[in-house]
């Protein structure tokens, strides 16, 4: 499963501030995202920049990150300060799916 150029540029961001493996780095973005019921292959970058300042923390402390809110502070800034190609708004089924996944 691939992602989006948001959700790769953050793995590899979180890999790059991190000792975290590119599996594992990527596999606690997934989860993170998992509870928000995002799919990281059409999360924007407002919607992973949420998802990283409010769930990511505990997903890397899980992995032995010691500094994890430093850390996704900073991921959210660095994704802050990109600029991504906007992608197109969800369709009505795509939002109702999303939420009856709840």
């Amino acid at each position: 499963m691939s992602g989006s150029a948001v959700f790769e540029f953050a793995a590899d961001e979180l890999e790059r501030a991190t000792r975290l493996g590119r599996s594992a780095a990527r596999g606690a973005l997934r989860g993170a995202l998992a509870q928000a019921l995002f799919d990281p292959g059409r999360v924007t970058a407002s919607q992973l920049r949420l998802v990283i300042e409010r769930l990511l923390a505990p997903e890397i402390r899980r992995s032995g990150v010691e500094d994890a809110d430093q850390v996704c502070r900073q991921l959210a800034a660095r994704l802050a300060s990109q600029h991504f190609e906007a992608a197109g708004p969800e369709s009505p089924d795509e939002v109702f799916s999303r939420l009856i996944r709840r």
